[in-house]
């Protein structure tokens, strides 16, 4: 089974990443007891097992920090965007049902920052073109299962879809010039992905790798913005690869809590937190 753990994690290590965080496959089946309600993680079909078992919700604080996510131009030439920052702190809640199956959802705020070549929105020059929002409410919603367990190894699966439309607050042209635009000027950000991973406990780590599918998209609206010489048009973005993996390791302490990090690497280079309780 080791053979097994380190196999996967060697494929994987050969892919791209994208934006939003997979998360630990076993997550569903990590916290077994609640702050509440006594439960363990049984099987479904013992006559034993009380609600404890059968449905729980844990509560949690998620953060994404994505230093560099790449993107390129919907139409027109497909010039990549070099830099594109996107944070997320939110609230998490997950309903669980017998420690298989989580629900989730997260409320937070977001902001977008984004800085490039002056050539990628139509602005002459060899300088530089940043693009700033503030931080506006953002949500996910999404779905996680075990899919398959063998002694400490899990198997599990996930899907999700992220969506934020933070105001744009300042676009600025070579560090000189900067245009502060009005209101109904916002940069819509929205994403799904589904993925597939694998855990192996080791005693209170739970380390894990996964692979998955997304697709993302930022909306501009294609914008005209004057007071640059010209004016910029800011054209709609896409992620430009649809696959990608990710590793990390959630810390489970005494069947209640759980702390993961999850680091993202390749085409972006990523952060991702969550520490959540059990109830």
């Amino acid at each position: 089974m080791k053979k097994l753990f380190m196999t996967t994690l060697t494929i994987i290590a050969c892919g791209a990443v994208y934006a939003l965080p997979v998360g630990n496959p076993s997550d569903a089946g990590l916290l077994c007891d609640g702050l509440v309600c006594e439960g363990h993680c049984g099987d479904p079909s013992d006559p034993c097992l009380t609600w404890c078992d059968g449905f729980s919700v844990r509560f949690g604080f998620y953060g994404d920090y994505v230093f560099n996510r790449h993107m390129e131009l919907e139409n027109g030439p497909h010039s990549v965007i070099e830099h594109t920052k996107i944070n997320t702190n939110a609230g998490f809640i997950a309903a669980n049902f017998w420690d298989r199956f989580d629900i989730f959802a997260t409320l937070g705020a977001s902001n977008l920052f984004i800085d490039t070549n002056n050539q990628a929105f139509g602005l002459g020059g060899t300088g530089r073109f940043e693009i700033e929002t503030e931080t506006d409410f953002s949500w996910s919603i999404g779905a996680r299962g075990i899919v398959w367990e063998f002694g400490c190894t899990t198997l599990g699966a996930e899907a999700q879809y992220f969506y934020t439309n933070p105001h744009i607050t300042r676009l600025t042209q070579n560090a000189t010039t900067s245009v502060y635009p009005g209101g109904g000027f916002n940069a819509k950000y929205y994403e799904w992905q589904v993925g597939l991973g694998i855990s192996h406990r080791i005693y209170m780590l739970v380390p894990y790798a996964a692979i998955k599918a997304s697709n993302s998209k930022l909306d501009f609206g294609n914008h005209v913005v004057t007071g640059f010489t010209p004016d910029a048009t800011l054209h709609n973005l896409r992620s430009d690869k649809y696959l990608g993996y990710a590793l990390g390791v959630s810390f489970v302490d005494c069947e209640k809590m759980s702390l993961t990090v999850e680091g993202r690497f390749a085409d972006e280079k990523a952060l991702y937190t969550n520490c959540q309780i059990r109830f």
